[in-house]
């Protein structure tokens, strides 16, 4: 039989040949649910015990062995064994749509020397000693085979080299590495250098406020307009435990000196750090912000996008999921995988698996471990073996499911971190795993998985790479797509402070600005060049258990039609996200249609505003008005219907079956009313390879009367237009123009 290669010669028909030519073809079970996912041809350990004549087996066997004798992974109940199934991954099968973004990928990969290591699926559970049958709870996980850098190549085509990562790294070899990083970038990545480095090579102007960590002091100080330096600014989450910060009262002391002892361990951390890197300032927070000063918070956090763009480098503790934790401390990962699994099991309702024999799987709890790696013993050189630390890789890679990472990565959660990452040019994340760095251009780390690989991300999510390309981007609506991605994002992540969804974003928002028409004004979360479009969010309230909630508050709160109106991310009792159509995201997949948006020419924005709570115009909002016009008409949902106002008398009403009424959130769907009127916006015309017919949808608001002959907005509409649906059903084209004024 042929090789995969068209060579001749002997192959083992247990695993998978190391000298990769041949591999193993999965069994295909045609009714299962993959969704995506590759099928792959699993190795248990009892085959690989049997078949001792082939030396990848026996590499194989030793490998695994060695893994599990160290007791990391999985605990033995007395008169118990390990038994094991394993998968190779095939790291070239990349099923991305995005040829252009693979081809990037490649090139950086080769002049970067990335990670090339073995990557393996591992299935682990226990039996009773001389028994057949498996117990129950399982864990599932990656691991990776790799010769350390300065080790000779292996003799096996398919394990390649890998950065070795320290389990306890010191200050200084962080601290080395990081500059590494930085040479590089200093030298080949100019786009890096924009905002730290001026037209001249002048050094940055210092924030209003920085430490000063010279002569062996640390001493908050005012800097002198015009000052320009090198310095750090922290990423950091506070947690619960109360951080020391700077108040108009310690103000004096603070400038007089603050000793080390006093910082919590996080500071401490990102401190030593700095020193070590021989720079002299850092910027921290709530040290260098006047605390319980509201118009030093106003002024300061609208100026983020300058404190972080212009930093030399941005530390992000992100392992730390508070100041008192600190980041350097021994590294760990977790075998987490079956868990998510399981919740993926869950959601398809496939409870019932052949696997599992038809019966309850009982999961392991999450485990952690060292990232420790070990010398295989059945290598005559040195080949290691590890838990696989691609946890970091993906916490950086796909800000839509960063609260899954939340037990590895718990900063990224956190609402005010989001636009530290897209607005410093250079961040290092202190992962548990390993460090992490991300620049303008490309990302690295420590194992050099991610060496040189672009920053574009997942797709779905907004990059990193596209808003560095702003300044490059001439096309409007391709930016306020952006900016409803970076919406999407952000409604996923935690505040302590509900207030402060808007001004987490005042960053991005002042950098979004100097790219759009001189004009075009921020509302609420919104822009007012696509204001009609920027309407058509959707909560997703009336159908997520726990949905977000509208917040009230007796000074005023965000206007019914902004999203910034509701409660979103954890702390809000929800994990339910903001969603926008995607007609300006990338088609990631095959099978994926591609959307056009057209508004109604009768839809038009008389008057937008908003009222501003401060000085910050892209911060609190606690009010707002919008006055449109637009084909309205009346859905009765409950019985008795309510009569229309006085200025919606002709109105038409039409039957709610042919209308999908999303609401924002739990409580508008209960108590909605007798009647509703939907306003309609535009339409939606999808497209897919398979399949040319168009589908199309109209989408508008669901509004109520309130006081004053106001409207307020509780939720969105869909209609779907399919043969089933008549032309009578059309209410669209026989609708009268009504003119409504939404607070």
């Amino acid at each position: 039989m042929s090789s995969r290669h068209g060579k001749q010669g002997p192959q083992c028909r247990t695993c998978f040949d190391l000298d990769q030519r041949y591999i193993p073809q999965p069994d295909r079970d045609e009714e299962s649910c993959s969704y995506g996912q590759a099928n792959l041809h699993w190795i248990s350990s009892d085959d690989l015990k049997r078949d001792r004549s082939c030396a990848s087996c026996r590499f194989l066997k030793s490998a695994f062995d060695t893994l599990l004798n160290s007791g990391e992974i999985i605990g033995i109940p007395r008169g118990s064994e390990i038994v094991y199934y394993i998968a190779i991954l095939d790291r070239s099968n990349n099923d991305s749509a995005d040829k252009e973004f693979l081809k990037r990928k490649k090139l950086a990969q080769e002049r970067y020397k990335s990670s090339q290591s073995l990557m393996i699926e591992m299935r682990c559970s226990t039996r009773r000693i001389g028994k057949k049958d498996e117990e129950g709870t399982r864990e599932q996980f990656k691991v990776e085979i790799y010769t350390p850098p300065g080790a000779p190549p292996a003799p096996w085509k398919a394990v390649g080299a890998a950065g070795e990562v320290p389990t306890n790294p010191t200050p200084e070899q962080y601290a080395k590495t990081i500059q590494h990083w930085l040479a590089d970038c200093d030298q080949n990545h100019s786009i890096c250098q924009t905002d730290w480095k001026g037209l001249n090579g002048e050094k940055a102007l210092l924030p209003r406020r920085v430490l000063d960590l010279s002569g062996g002091q640390i001493r908050l100080v005012e800097t002198n307009s015009g000052q320009r330096e090198h310095y750090v600014a922290l990423s950091h989450c506070w947690g619960k435990k109360p951080l020391l910060e700077t108040t108009r009262r310690t103000m004096a002391d603070h400038m007089r000196g603050i000793p080390f002892s006093r910082l919590p361990q996080t500071f401490q951390d990102a401190i030593t750090i700095t020193r070590c890197l021989g720079l002299r300032y850092i910027w921290i927070d709530s040290l260098c912000i006047i605390q319980q000063d509201k118009a030093d918070w106003e002024q300061q956090s609208a100026l983020m996008a300058d404190i972080y763009g212009r930093c030399y480098l941005n530390i992000a503790t992100t392992r730390a999921g508070g100041g008192h934790e600190g980041c350097i401390s021994g590294r760990w990962t977790t075998t987490d995988t079956l868990q998510w699994a399981d919740e993926f099991a869950r959601q398809v309702g496939d409870s019932d698996d052949e696997e599992s024999g038809g019966k309850h799987v009982t999961l392991s709890k999450i485990r952690k471990c060292a990232v420790k790696s070990y010398r295989i013993p059945e290598a005559r050189q040195d080949i290691r073996i590890r838990i696989a630390i691609d946890s970091a890789h993906e916490a950086l890679q796909t800000p839509r499911w960063i609260p899954m990472h939340a037990t590895t990565a718990p900063l990224l959660p956190r609402g005010w971190v989001y636009q530290e990452r897209f607005l410093s040019a250079r961040t290092v994340h202190f992962h548990a795993n390993e460090m992490v760095w991300v620049c303008n251009v490309s990302q690295r780390c420590e194992c050099k998985e991610l060496d040189g690989t672009p920053v574009d991300g997942d797709g779905w999510s907004a990059s990193k790479d596209r808003v560095v390309k702003l300044p490059q981007n001439s096309n409007l609506k391709s930016i306020h797509g952006l900016w409803r991605t970076i919406v999407e994002d952000a409604s996923l992540l935690d505040l302590t402070y509900e207030s402060d969804r808007l001004p987490s974003l005042a960053g991005l928002a002042t950098r979004f600005a100097r790219y759009l028409p001189r004009n075009e004004r921020y509302l609420a979360g919104l822009w007012e060049g696509d204001l009609a479009r920027d309407l058509l969010w959707e909560a997703g309230g009336s159908t997520t258990a726990g949905g977000p909630h509208r917040k009230r508050d007796e000074k005023g709160s965000a206007p019914s039609w902004s999203w910034a109106c509701l409660f979103w991310g954890g702390s809000g009792g929800s994990r339910s996200a903001l969603k926008w159509e995607y007609e300006t995201k990338p088609k990631l997949a095959e099978w994926a249609g591609v959307k056009t948006y057209k508004q109604d020419p009768r839809v038009k924005i008389i008057s937008a505003s908003v009222e501003v709570d401060g000085q910050n115009k892209y911060g609190v909002v606690k009010g707002g008005r919008i006055v449109m016009e637009g084909p309205l008409c009346a859905v009765v949902v409950r019985n008795p219907p309510r009569p229309p106002p006085s200025s919606l008398s002709n109105v038409i009403t039409v039957q709610e079956p042919s209308l999908q009424l999303d609401y924002d959130t739990p409580a508008t769907a209960a108590s909605a009313g007798g009647t509703v009127y939907c306003l309609f916006i535009g339409s939606f015309d999808e497209r897919f390879s398979h399949d040319r017919t168009p589908h199309i949808s109209h989408q508008g608001l669901i509004l109520r009367p309130v006081s004053g002959g106001n409207f307020e907005r509780i939720g969105r509409w869909t209609q779907h237009i399919n043969e089933w649906v008549k032309n009578k059903d059309l209410w669209t084209r026989k609708s009268g123009v009504h003119k409504v004024s939404i607070v």
